[in-house]
C-alpha cells in the first residue's frame, strides 16, 4: 500500500508534474532546481516502476552525479526502506532503476540503451551538439521524457539555444531564481548580498541566471568581444594554398582539443576547432584526415606542450614518439608559466581572425575560460578554474606561446616527414 509523502516544491515545477516531451530549468543559484526535480522523479519511481538515467556532459566517476542529492531526498521522504541506494545505481523495490552516465564518453552505451522513460541531464549548459543529437532519438519509449536543468552562460551554447531561445513543440520551459524558492536559505541570502556588492555581471549570472558577458576573472572574454565588434568572427575561407598549421592540448583520462591556424600576411586566421575525449591519438587523425580531404589543404606543423616528450614507465615511449609512429611530427611548445602564456594569448587575439562555425566551440571555451574563485574567502585566486572550457584554452595557449616568435621557433620552416606517411 502506497504511502501518502509530502511534496516541497517550488511553484514553477508544478507542471513537472503533468506529462511533456521535455521539461527544461534553467537559472541562478538557490532556485531549488535539483532538489525540486529530484523529488518528482523519486516520487514517480515510488509510484510505478520507471527507468531514469541521470546524465552530464562529463562524469569522471559516480561522485560527479547526482546520486548523494537522490540518496538525500530519498532519505528525507521517508523511502530509504523502498530503495536500494548502491554505490552505482539506485533501485526499486517495484523495479524501478536510476542509472548514471557522463553522456562524452559513454555516449554509445547510451545508444544501445531501452526502455529509457526519464532522462535528467543537469549541469546541461556544457552538453555539446553531438550528445544532444545522439540522446535525443534514443530516448524513444513511449511517454518518455527529456528533464533539463542548467545555470546558463552563453547565449551561443547549444542546449539555450536548443530549449530556450528555440524550444520545441511539447516543451515546458521555465526559469527559476532564488526569489522563487521559499524555502532559500539564510547562509546563501549572505553570499547573495555579498556578490551583488562585489561584482554585478558575476551576480546577474550566479543568482539570476543571466547569461555571461564579459565575467570578472574571465581571461579572454573581453578580446573575443572586441573580435566580434571589429568583425573578426565570420565566415572565413580556407587557402587551399597555405599551409593550416594545428595546436593540441592532449589528454589522456580527459578531453583532446585542436586548434587549426593559416597565416596570411599578418592575419592568423583561425580555421577550425575540434574537441573530443577519451580517444586515442589515432581518432585525432582521422579527424584532420576528413579536415584536410573535406577543404583540399596541406599540414604546415603540429604543436604540442612539453610534456609530450614524457616517457611511459611501462613502455619506456613518450607520446611523441607514439605519435611519429603514426606518422605525425610533433614540435614541442617552449615551456612557459601558465600566467605568461596567458599574457602571449591576449596579446595574439588581436591579430586572429575566428571562423564563427568552425571554431564556434572553441570560442565558447576561450570566452569563459576564468580564474578560480574561493567562495571561502571571496577572492580570485591566482591560477584558472579546470573545467570544461580549460582544454580548448590551454590548445589556444600554447599556439600563443609557438606563434610568439616565429624567428625563433621556425615556425615555417618545412618539418621532417614521417617516413611512408604523406598526409601531413
Amino acid at each position: 500500500m502506497s504511502k501518502t509523502l509530502k511534496l516541497q516544491l517550488v511553484e514553477k515545477f508544478e507542471p513537472f508534474l503533468y506529462p511533456s516531451r521535455y521539461k527544461v530549468a534553467y537559472g541562478g543559484r538557490g532556485s531549488g532546481k535539483s532538489w525540486s526535480i529530484a523529488q518528482i522523479l523519486v516520487i514517480q519511481a515510488y509510484k510505478e516502476k520507471t527507468r531514469i538515467l541521470c546524465a552530464r556532459e562529463i562524469q569522471r566517476s559516480i561522485s560527479d552525479s547526482v546520486i548523494q542529492l537522490l540518496a538525500d531526498t530519498i532519505d528525507r521522504m521517508g523511502l530509504a526502506a523502498f530503495f536500494d541506494v548502491q554505490k552505482t545505481q539506485i533501485t526499486g523495490r517495484n523495479g524501478s532503476r536510476f542509472i548514471f552516465e557522463g553522456l562524452r564518453a559513454n555516449i554509445t552505451k547510451i545508444k544501445s540503451m531501452e526502455g529509457i522513460n526519464r532522462v535528467w541531464v543537469e549541469e546541461a549548459e556544457s552538453v555539446s551538439a553531438t550528445s544532444w543529437e545522439t540522446l535525443i532519438p534514443t530516448i524513444r519509449a513511449k511517454g518518455s521524457e527529456i528533464w533539463v536543468s542548467f545555470n546558463p552562460r552563453d547565449e551561443l551554447d547549444n542546449t539555450y539555444q536548443r530549449f530556450v531561445l528555440n524550444p520545441p513543440e511539447d516543451s515546458y520551459v521555465v526559469k527559476v531564481n532564488y526569489a522563487d524558492n521559499p524555502w532559500f536559505p539564510e547562509e546563501l541570502e549572505k553570499e547573495r548580498q555579498h556578490l551583488q556588492n562585489l561584482d554585478r555581471d558575476l551576480y546577474r549570472h550566479i543568482w539570476e541566471g543571466e547569461c555571461l558577458a564579459n565575467m570578472a576573472g574571465a581571461y579572454y572574454a573581453k578580446y573575443i568581444e572586441n573580435a566580434r565588434e571589429d568583425g573578426r568572427v565570420d565566415r572565413l575561407p580556407i587557402d587551399p594554398v597555405l599551409p593550416v598549421n594545428t595546436f593540441w592540448d592532449l589528454g589522456i583520462s580527459d578531453a583532446t582539443a585542436i586548434w587549426l591556424v593559416q597565416q596570411a600576411g599578418q592575419e592568423l586566421r583561425v580555421v577550425g576547432y575540434y574537441e573530443n575525449n577519451n580517444e586515442g591519438l589515432q581518432h585525432y587523425i582521422n579527424w584532420l584526415h576528413d579536415f584536410r580531404d573535406r577543404h583540399g589543404i596541406t599540414f604546415g606543423d603540429h604543436w604540442a606542450p612539453h610534456d609530450i616528450q614524457v616517457r611511459e614507465l611501462t613502455s619506456g615511449k613518450s607520446r611523441k614518439d607514439q605519435a611519429r609512429q603514426m606518422g605525425i611530427v610533433f614540435r614541442v611548445v617552449p615551456n612557459m608559466p601558465v600566467q605568461d602564456g596567458i599574457e602571449a594569448a591576449r596579446r595574439i587575439i588581436p591579430r586572429c581572425y575566428f571562423d564563427q562555425d568552425r571554431c564556434v566551440d572553441g570560442i565558447r571555451a576561450l570566452t569563459h575560460y576564468r580564474t578560480e574563485y574561493d567562495e571561502d574567502k571571496r577572492i580570485f585566486k591566482d591560477r584558472p578554474l579546470h573545467d570544461w572550457s580549460s582544454h580548448g584554452a590551454d590548445a589556444f595557449r600554447y599556439f600563443a606561446v609557438a606563434w610568439r616568435d616565429k624567428k625563433a621557433t621556425g615556425i615555417n620552416k618545412p618539418i621532417q616527414m614521417a617516413q611512408d606517411w604523406s598526409v601531413f
